[in-house]
């Protein structure tokens, strides 16, 4: 904005024409407006204060009638009743004859304009020694400032409110999910008899840590247990060890259950397996004391036959 205000001091000072609105009531005598002098600002228009003066077209008190009379405090009203568009004159003045005011009319003008300052000074025309610098001047300052510098001061201003929003719901969803006290989310209770809603309500309800902090410090120190001794003294050095991180006394239980129903599940593979290791040994012990009495009993034939005389016995 600075060196656009510099070259615009340098080079176009003279089209910095700006239309301005001068009050009625301005201080500066070249800024007031003309006013209907035809009956004096405090004149009250009644039939005694009417001027009876012939050459300003007003009746005597002699001659006025109604309807002379109605007509001229019509015309007088008329005369000292300024319009709506009578109260301001527009002029158009230099706003750029110190550095000062081009910084200032740059500012103002320039950044409130969608084309820029270009909109707002005088047109040039082309025939004008400086006619396509003016061109250059005017589009350069739409683009540089504009387009890009203007974008990009939005942009951070928009990412920094999106990284705001982003944070804010990233710390809703972790209040929402989390349990405050011990820092357990929701998808640790699935499939659990403890659901993560009554988890917060009822075991680690954190006003229930609130009113226990509260009743510690009412308490006095001498009717302490052995545990409100104990969080006194880590409340006293600002230590945070006795809340129960990561860990719930419901989800403790039922992990010590799951373990010994584990243990009963797998000691009860391990004597099925044992079962079934004592029936195939037994099978085989059957089947090998088969083989062993028909090994017996074919030895004892061929005896016989070899040595018909002498029999053999079966237990030999």
């Amino acid at each position: 904005i600075y060196l656009f205000s510099v070259m615009g001091f340098v080079f176009f000072r003279d089209d910095f024409l700006t239309h301005v609105q001068t009050s009625l009531y301005s201080p500066y005598p070249h800024h007031r407006h003309r006013r209907a002098n035809n009956i004096p600002k405090t004149t009250t228009l009644t039939p005694t204060t009417i001027p009876s003066i012939i050459n300003n077209g007003y009746c005597t008190k002699d001659n006025c009638t109604n309807d002379t009379l109605a007509s001229h405090i019509r015309q007088a009203t008329q005369a000292s009743t300024i319009l709506p568009e009578e109260a301001v004159d527009e002029e158009v003045e230099r706003s750029c004859d110190t550095l000062f005011m081009c910084i200032v009319t740059t500012l103002n003008k320039g950044l409130r304009n969608g084309g820029g300052i270009g909109d707002v000074l005088r047109q040039p025309s082309s025939q004008e020694p400086l006619y396509f610098f003016r061109v250059i001047y005017d589009m350069m300052f739409f683009f540089i400032v504009i387009i890009i510098t203007l974008n990009l001061i939005f942009g951070v201003i928009i990412d920094n409110f999106a990284d705001l929003r982003t944070e804010k719901q990233r710390n809703d969803e972790i209040l929402r999910n989390t349990c405050f006290i011990c820092g357990l989310d929701r998808k640790s209770f699935d499939n659990k008899h403890v659901t993560f809603e009554d988890h917060i309500r009822k075991v680690h309800n954190m006003w229930n840590y609130v009113y226990f902090m509260v009743l510690i410090n009412v308490k006095d120190s001498t009717e302490y247990t052995g545990p409100e001794s104990y969080v006194h003294e880590m409340i006293e050095q600002r230590n945070l060890d006795w809340f129960p991180r990561m860990r719930t006394s419901s989800l403790d239980i039922q992990e010590d259950k799951s373990k010994e129903d584990q243990d009963s599940r797998i000691l009860k593979l391990q004597m099925d397996d044992a079962n079934k290791a004592i029936k195939s040994l037994t099978m085989e012990l059957s089947e090998l004391q088969k083989l062993v009495v028909d090994s017996r009993a074919q030895k004892h034939r061929m005896n016989f036959l070899q040595n018909p005389s002498l029999p053999t016995p079966l237990n030999a």
